[in-house]
């Protein structure tokens, strides 16, 4: 896609395949993406560019500190931060989701659901 992006994403996933393989897709929609293979380089980068990420993807796999503790300390620098969280476990159905989380993949990620969690958590449904 030729224009611009207008929506910036910070991806956080471990596995240098899933991380490339979603990144392309959205690319391909016309996301501007950041990524890191790793919840301190996340964290970090989260940091430094905090003001222009809309949304971060998540995978709760992250091998360096537990998820839960990463998404604590993206919304403790900016506590409207959305998140979508990637996990390759079952969620119970109605189970409620933390504050400011958007939305729940789970692996395999179809590129649909992918679209629209993402969508959702932009407030573009």
């Amino acid at each position: 896609m030729s224009e611009k992006p207008t929506w910036t994403l910070l991806l956080i996933d471990p596995s240098a395949m899933s991380r490339a393989t979603l990144k392309r897709q959205l690319e391909y929609y016309g996301y501007a993406v950041c990524d890191a293979d790793s919840g301190r380089d996340g964290v970090g980068l989260f940091q430094q560019r905090h003001r222009e990420i809309d949304l971060v993807i998540l995978d709760m796999g992250i091998n360096d500190v537990p998820g839960a503790n990463a998404l604590q300390v993206l919304q403790k620098i900016r506590p409207d931060t959305k998140v979508v969280l990637i996990t390759d476990q079952t969620l119970a159905d109605g189970r409620s989701l933390p504050q400011g989380v958007a939305g729940v993949l789970k692996k395999p990620v179809r590129t649909d659901r992918l679209l629209a969690v993402v969508g959702k958590g932009l407030g573009r449904t």
